[in-house]
C-alpha cells in the first residue's frame, strides 16, 4: 500500500462534498477526467473502494467511512490553521511587551503605539515605564 498524497485527499474530499466527478472538477477548477483518474489511482493504491457508484452519484462506501471521518478532521484542522493565520495577521494572537524610560515614554511611546495600532488593531500591548537604568536591561 502506497501513501496517500495531499492532492488525493483534496480530490476525495471534493467528491465527498459534491457527490459527482463533474461537481468535484468544478469545485477544484480542473477537468473531470483528471478527477476520475485520481480517484481510481487512490482506490488502487490504497486497496480500498472509497465510493459506491449509485445513479450517477458517488456515495462513500461503508469500508471507507473511518477514512472519510479522518479527512473531515484534517480539513477542520486546516480551517483552524487559517483562523490562527488570520489572527496573526491582525495581531490578535500576538503580544508586544516593552519598557520605556519616562522621558521617552510620555512623548514617543504614544505616537509609536498609535502607529502600531493602525496596522495591528488586535495586538495586545504591554508598556512599562521604568527608570532609565532599568530600561536598558529590560
Amino acid at each position: 500500500m502506497r501513501e496517500i498524497t495531499l492532492r488525493q485527499i483534496e480530490v476525495i474530499r471534493a467528491v465527498m462534498l459534491r457527490g459527482t466527478i463533474n461537481g468535484a472538477a468544478d469545485h477544484l477548477n480542473v477537468s473531470a477526467p483528471g478527477i476520475s483518474r485520481i480517484i481510481k489511482h487512490a482506490e488502487s493504491s490504497l486497496g480500498l473502494r472509497l465510493f459506491e457508484r449509485k445513479g450517477g452519484y458517488f456515495v462513500p462506501s461503508n469500508e471507507a467511512r473511518l477514512f472519510f471521518d479522518q479527512i473531515r478532521e484534517v480539513y477542520k484542522n486546516i480551517e483552524n490553521l487559517q483562523t490562527v493565520l488570520g489572527s496573526l495577521k491582525q495581531g490578535s494572537a500576538v503580544s508586544l511587551k516593552f519598557a520605556s524610560a519616562p522621558s521617552v515614554g510620555t512623548f514617543l511611546t504614544p505616537k509609536t503605539v498609535g502607529q502600531i495600532r493602525k496596522i495591528y488593531p488586535e495586538l495586545y500591548i504591554d508598556i512599562n515605564i521604568v527608570k532609565y537604568e532599568e530600561a536598558i536591561d529590560y
